[in-house]
């Protein structure tokens, strides 16, 4: 899944924000049993590479990408699991994200 979003803020606060918007991510209680477990985020320059583990039950699948932040966009490039699409619609994660999007970069 790719989605690419404009800012304004500039690349240092773009990261900050990013940076701060995964750890809350990572803490955050879903619903319907929805565990996030297994997460890794690692920055190489203006580049932040993540995986993680979504559980519910014994059921689970990692997913993983990359966002990369330059002085006037954030683009993620992420790898979303057949077994997630099937439960959840790419096209319905992608809204999600991009509001949460919307939250940290408003026009």
């Amino acid at each position: 899944m790719y989605i690419e979003r404009r800012h304004n803020v500039g690349k240092e606060e773009a990261i900050q924000k990013i940076d701060g918007f995964l750890d809350d991510l990572m803490r955050r209680q879903f619903p319907s049993g929805v565990t996030i477990k297994e997460h890794f985020k690692s920055w190489s320059d203006d580049a932040m590479h993540f995986s993680f583990k979504a559980r519910k039950g014994f059921i689970g699948a990692t997913i993983s990408g990359v966002i990369r932040v330059s002085d006037d966009s954030v683009i993620m490039d992420s790898d979303l699991p057949g077994l997630v699409t099937a439960f959840v619609s790419e096209d319905t994660i992608r809204d999600v994200i991009e509001k949460q999007l919307d939250d940290l970069f408003p026009a």
